[in-house]
């Protein structure tokens, strides 16, 4: 039995690159349709929960019933209901003043600060000393804590966003998470939290885009008990601090913000509390809505593994209407995420109408408010329409960026399990190469819906656009900066910017031979020995 068994690995082996080979090829004409109509006045930037969005996931749901997919949401539909608690915040009703001494300075909202959103309650108010804990972590494996030598209890913490540039790239992304920082200062028994940019963080979303964006309704999943999740309610008031603005709250303190900044820049904590108290108050428009994921299953064709799945997702959702700039409203989200979804129902196409057919089930899904942080991917990860421990990996798409004849893509994820050598082979397959990380600073891993699966323990991968064009002429960098600096999240980030389409299209057939050499190898996608991401949230070997 044993030679048989090597014979036929053997086989496979030398079989799947063939079979991916016959893949039918991706449509740059295709991929611009789905784009324009996405990105269109018509569905008014998909907002999450909004008709817009509706509109746009029925149109993502036609067009998987025309690739013959099968619809795999709630009760044999293509949708699945995700429960939402939305909360508007009222930014002129904020309150921060600072008590030092007898002496009283209050602050004003959206020029020295932005209160924060709540979900508990429409009206909250704290008045609390208020320490300084850097960037509010500990990572003892690190060698690193914030909070040595300091009493946060009943304290309002005063908090770096983002975290230290000598951790490595996994772990500077996860202590990143927002989430993690909050359970640490709840641990701690803090009462509030202030948020603040280092100036590095400053200059790469400065304090005009908070302002401008500070109308975005935030939202927060609902549990079984239409209670929301990861809404701490410990913390029970929040706000955002103008870095210009913070030597009105450090005066008087044994240091200074440029000295706090440098110690942090190093990544030497230096807690310590400040000699004021603190007063905020938030209020918020709070109300329960609903959106949908929308999912589509291409079943797999070897009854052995046809069972277990690779989920291959993309946000449809982006931000909606809002703050006017130069006379538009309209947030049509083009490249975010218009593009990803194109990409997403292109790489559908291929798999789907391919002579060539995957082993295991393929799950393509479209997440739903992702701009209100992971939670369409969120709950799916935590509610799957098929069993949990049947999944097997994810691959995410979401805003490449790609304005010029891409010669290479990042993958994201790819150092942290086997998931990286299979992107590398797909994208060589293309005659495209796999360019590093250039920005870990901005904690990209964990800020997409891939890290909603990688905190299940599931191997999940992510490509975005590269650094590099085959036209010598495109500075690639300066221009990525560039849509960053004034598209990213504005209404002009629209279909007539200069997309590159057979690019994309591209990008959707590296995605289709990625997701056929996942679901047609017997082995499971594996976290590599050691890895961080592994060692905190992978699950062993058949789950």
């Amino acid at each position: 039995m044993m030679h048989r068994m090597i014979a036929a690995t053997a086989l496979l082996a030398v079989s799947l690159p063939a079979a991916a080979d016959r893949l039918v090829p991706a449509s740059p004409e295709r991929v611009r349709a789905h784009v324009e109509f996405l990105a269109d006045d018509l569905l008014e930037g998909r907002g999450a929960g909004s008709r817009g969005y509706d509109i746009a996931a029925r149109y993502v749901a036609t067009q998987f019933r025309l690739l013959g997919l099968q619809p795999a949401g709630d009760a044999g539909g293509w949708n699945q209901a995700v429960p939402l608690l939305e909360s508007t915040r009222v930014v002129p009703a904020g309150r921060f003043t600072i008590e030092r001494g007898g002496s009283r300075t209050e602050l004003v909202p959206a020029e020295d600060f932005i209160p924060g959103h709540n979900f508990l309650g429409s009206d909250a108010t704290v008045t609390a000393p208020v320490a300084y804990v850097g960037h509010g972590i500990l990572a003892p494996g690190l060698g690193h804590d914030d909070f040595a030598g300091i009493e946060l209890k009943g304290k309002i913490a005063l908090v770096l966003n983002g975290a230290p540039a000598r951790f490595p790239h996994g772990q500077r992304a996860h202590y990143s998470s927002g989430s993690n920082k909050n359970a640490e200062l709840v641990r701690r028994g803090a009462v509030g939290v202030i948020h603040l940019n280092t100036p590095e963080d400053e200059k790469r979303g400065g304090w005009d885009r908070a302002v401008r964006l500070s109308w975005v309704p935030r939202m927060r999943l609902l549990d079984a008990a239409g209670q929301p999740l990861d809404a701490f309610p410990e913390l029970r008031v929040s706000a955002s601090l103008n870095i210009a603005s913070a030597p009105k709250l450090f005066a008087g303190a044994m240091h200074t913000p440029e000295e706090a900044f440098a110690a942090a820049a190093d990544g030497k904590p230096m807690p310590f509390d400040l000699p004021v108290t603190v007063t905020l108050r938030s209020q918020a428009a709070i109300a329960r809505t609903q959106s949908a994921n929308v999912v589509g299953l291409l079943r797999g064709s070897d009854e052995s593994l046809r069972d277990e799945y690779v989920v291959l997702t993309a946000h449809l959702d982006h931000i909606g209407r809002g703050a006017a700039v130069n006379g538009d409203t309209i947030y049509n989200g083009a490249f975010d995420n218009a593009t990803g979804i194109a990409v997403l129902l292109e790489a559908a196409r291929t798999l789907a109408q391919s002579p060539v057919k995957p082993r295991r089930s393929v799950l393509f899904v479209a997440v739903t408010a992702e701009e209100k942080g992971l939670l369409g991917s969120d709950y799916f990860a935590r509610n799957p329409t098929v069993p949990l421990a049947s999944i097997v990996a994810n691959v995410n798409m979401d805003m490449p960026v790609v304005m010029w004849p891409a010669s290479n893509f990042t993958a994201f994820g790819a150092e942290h399990s086997t998931l990286g050598e299979v992107a590398r082979k797909a994208l060589a397959a293309e005659k495209l190469a796999m360019s590093p990380d250039e920005q870990p600073e901005e904690v990209i891993f964990v800020r997409s819906d891939q890290y909603s699966f990688v905190k299940r323990g599931i191997p999940s991968l992510y490509l975005d656009n590269g650094n590099g064009s085959t036209d010598a002429s495109v500075d690639v960098k300066a221009r990525t900066k560039e849509f960053l600096r004034t598209n990213y999240h504005m209404p002009s980030d629209q279909a007539s910017l200069p997309i590159h389409y057979p690019s994309l299209a591209k990008l959707a057939r590296v995605n289709a031979r990625i997701a056929l050499a996942i679901a047609n190898e017997r082995r499971r996608p594996a976290w590599l020995p050691g890895d961080f991401f592994g060692e905190v949230y992978g699950r062993p070997n058949g789950r």
